[in-house]
């Protein structure tokens, strides 16, 4: 019976010991974004912003689930929005090309965190490195486009056939849809404990996607309408030449959004900031 009794005060005795360690933690997240793609700068880090109209943002919460004093579970919620533009890059074949534009990724993960010291426990302050994984999944912006070629006007608004076999009007037009699809994400940090309920966070992680289209540089042909004026397509079919310059124009506008797959791969984006977070709730009864 004693055996029993002195078995109960340690294990009682273990728990209060760590009464104060904290099992949960919620917090917000807050860097910059970019991606790696086929278009714009090929950096892996954007440090700094494009102007100070494009300024790649990160932005999020997140809840930590400390498992023990090393290992965590987190679920993230991103909003990201990055940038990306060819006049930036430092290749020629980018630069001449001068594509750009901006892209909106929506992020939800859930990553294992592992830390190289205690972190997890009961210590007013501390700090460790640590590494994390996981799955995760995203949806960004993809792009519809409809190429329409018309009969030019004239001055009194009335449609004309055309002078020659250039004197027609093309138009490139697209609509945004959201597309969603899984990633991989990983990276590294280093985690500060500046007071007992508050810790900070710095972090570089990556995201391996399994799309080439963050950047519209892989549009599928399928993504792609073409309208013909039937005035103008009826023209073409006696007219060679107008024939071939519609085809030349599609061709021209189809080819400069499927740029993409440069190095046969598909396309990554980085996120790097701070992470804050509050520690509450105490976490399972163990003893050493």
């Amino acid at each position: 019976m004693k055996k029993v009794f002195l078995l109960v005060i340690l294990i009682c005795t273990c728990c209060l010991m760590h009464i104060k360690a904290q099992r949960n933690e919620v917090g917000i997240s807050i860097g910059r974004a970019n991606i790696i793609g086929d278009i714009g700068k090929t950096d892996y880090i954007e440090i700094f912003p494009m102007d100070r109209y494009r300024i790649p943002i990160s932005l999020g919460v997140l809840y930590r689930y400390n498992l023990d004093n090393r290992q965590s579970l987190r679920l993230n919620l991103i909003y990201n929005r990055v940038y990306f533009d060819d006049e930036k890059a430092s290749e020629d074949y980018r630069f001449k090309r001068k594509i750009s534009g901006s892209n909106t990724i929506f992020e939800t993960s859930v990553l294992f965190e592992y830390y190289f010291f205690d972190i997890n426990d009961i210590k007013y302050s501390g700090s460790s490195p640590y590494i994390f994984a996981g799955v995760g999944g995203y949806g960004f912006y993809d792009r519809k486009y409809t190429i329409n070629h018309t009969r030019a006007k004239n001055y009194d608004g009335s449609y004309r056939d055309p002078l020659n076999f250039q004197d027609f009007v093309t138009e490139e037009n697209y609509k945004k849809s959201m597309k969603f699809d899984f990633n991989i994400p990983f990276g590294v940090g280093y985690k500060f404990k500046i007071k007992y309920d508050w810790l900070l966070s710095l972090e570089i992680g990556a995201r391996y996607t399994f799309q080439d289209n963050l950047d519209y540089s892989s549009i599928k042909n399928k993504n792609i309408t073409i309208n013909i004026d039937p005035q103008l397509n009826n023209i073409s079919t006696v007219d060679p030449k107008l024939k071939d310059e519609i085809n030349r124009r599609n061709a021209k506008i189809i080819g400069k959004h499927q740029t993409g797959n440069t190095y046969k791969s598909n396309d990554w984006y980085l996120i790097w900031g701070i992470n804050l977070t509050y520690t509450f709730g105490r976490p399972p009864c163990y003893c050493y």
